[in-house]
């Protein structure tokens, strides 16, 4: 019934079958023995697509609801035991990830021996629900406003260019002027905040390279193409080692919130709550971030 549940969801055979660390073909005889013991076709299938019968989209609805109080009811035999266990899916962004959650979660499978960690460091936003994680770790606003999100802290951020790109184009002694120079910027971006004093300020900022990895910004910043916005632990070690300078020190960006996002609409597992607790303790440790 899970194996049936999950390809109508994601769409395919090939993607359940990842997911629930089986054959493509294993999938495929499962949901064919569900429609032998039911005796009608639940979907019909071509060679590019699936598409449900009428019978199954009526099994499907409650197929998913079955399968929901399944995984409730082993939450709730969860809850009471003594310590985390099971599977805990995490995905957190690339660099963040490697500096910041590599660690705590080495740590926290040191404590509890019975929790198995699955964790998948990408700069793409997952759909947590779909694609059945326990939890993102997010550095900024999430894209999704359906999550539930368990602050982290935040942290601080500043403007910094490369001692060549400042020496050939000039330094910035305003915000505004950031519309006269190359900035680097994420995928989407046309504005940057800043607080001058008591003023708030928005600053249309343009560009030839956008990411969506801060990592990469971060190398087109030291090779002089433009100014970039990135988070203190991204660049410290530069700034301190002279390869990026920083710029409109008396200009204050928002702190970059860091959350921990959750799906809606269920109880979290203790493994969850326990992973949550413990990164927030070591985030504040070692990041010591501050309130977004």
């Amino acid at each position: 019934m899970r194996a049936f549940v999950r390809t109508v969801e994601l769409g395919r055979f090939a993607d359940a079958a990842v997911e629930l660390r089986v054959q493509q073909s294993t999938v495929s005889k499962w949901i064919a023995k569900l429609e032998a013991e039911l005796g009608c076709t639940l979907l019909n299938r071509t060679t590019r697509t699936k598409h449900l019968t009428e019978a199954g989209e009526r099994f499907f609805a409650r197929s998913k609801e079955i399968v929901a109080a399944f995984d409730a009811a082993t939450e709730e035999l969860e809850e009471g035991a003594s310590a985390p266990r099971g599977l805990l899916r995490i995905s957190a962004p690339v660099v963040f990830g490697q500096l910041f959650v590599v660690g705590p979660v080495t740590r926290f499978m040191r404590r509890h021996g019975d929790v198995r960690v699955e964790l998948v460091l990408s700069d793409q936003y997952v759909r947590l629900v779909e694609e059945r994680f326990d939890l993102a770790v997010r550095v900024g606003v999430p894209v999704d406003s359906n999550l539930i999100g368990h602050s982290l802290g935040g942290t601080r951020r500043r403007v910094v260019a490369s001692p060549g790109y400042v020496n050939k184009h000039g330094t910035p002694s305003l915000a505004t002027e950031l519309k006269e120079h190359d900035c680097l910027l994420p995928v989407g971006t046309t504005r940057w905040s800043f607080r001058l004093g008591e003023r708030e300020l928005g600053v249309p900022v343009r560009g030839r390279f956008t990411a969506n990895h801060s990592g990469a910004i971060r190398a087109m910043a030291r090779a002089g193409l433009g100014v970039a916005l990135l988070a203190d632990w991204l660049v410290d070690d530069d700034l301190r080692r002279g390869r990026l300078v920083s710029l409109l020190d008396d200009h204050q960006p928002p702190a970059a919130p860091i959350r921990a996002l959750t799906p809606p609409g269920r109880s979290m597992p203790l493994r969850v709550r326990a992973f949550i607790d413990h990164l927030r303790a070591e985030l504040a440790e070692e990041l010591a971030p501050v309130a977004a």
